[in-house]
């Protein structure tokens, strides 16, 4: 099996860091896969900030704000999970670095979902290249990405919009490969 394909089946979304700080150069060669993505045109709309510190801990304080009322309420989440997640939102478990993907909004509605695509590409890329190097990460959607107060810790412009908050570190866990839904049940055929 190829070293991408290995990468695509053994990557986990990792929810708990080991409290272990993070080599730049080891960022730097993960924002440089996430740099390799395609993109429409090669338009490379994506932009990257990297957070660490207080940033780190600002952004966590808005996800968890919202979440300490969330999470014991939505009726999706078993009442066992709870005190976990609750726990997760505190910190996004102890990730010591942040790599936030933005992409520009444009005008042209069309070109603004080509640019969310191409940073969604970049994300990934971003994420398998970290697996290589022995870090853990998970992709952060949801609320924290659209509050304001998120948008002015981040100094965004208002033509910034984040797609990703990825949370990178040293894994403190080794979590089991999700099952995945058959393909016979996605894939639809034609012309073969």
């Amino acid at each position: 099996m190829g070293q991408v394909f290995d990468a695509i089946l053994h990557r986990r979304s990792i929810r708990k860091y080991k409290n272990q700080e993070v080599p730049q150069d080891k960022i730097k060669k993960v924002l440089e896969a996430a740099n390799w993505a395609p993109s429409n045109g090669n338009s490379q709309p994506w932009r990257f900030i990297v957070t660490k510190g207080e940033y780190v801990d600002k952004v966590c304080n808005v996800f968890y704000n919202w979440a300490k009322d969330y999470i014991p309420n939505a009726p999706y989440i078993p009442e066992e999970k709870v005190p976990g997640m609750l726990k997760y939102a505190e910190n996004f478990g102890g990730a010591p670095v942040h790599i936030i993907v933005t992409h520009e909004i444009f005008e042209d509605e069309i070109k603004t979902q080509e640019a969310l695509m191409a940073a969604s590409a970049a994300i990934q890329n971003l994420c398998l290249a970290a697996w290589e190097e022995g870090l853990g990460t998970v992709w952060i959607g949801g609320y924290v990405l659209h509050a304001e107060d998120t948008r002015e810790i981040l100094q965004l412009n208002e033509n910034q919009e984040i797609v990703g908050i990825i949370p990178i570190g040293y894994p403190d866990e080794n979590p089991v490969a999700p099952e995945r839904i058959d393909l016979v049940q996605k894939v639809k055929w034609l012309g073969f």
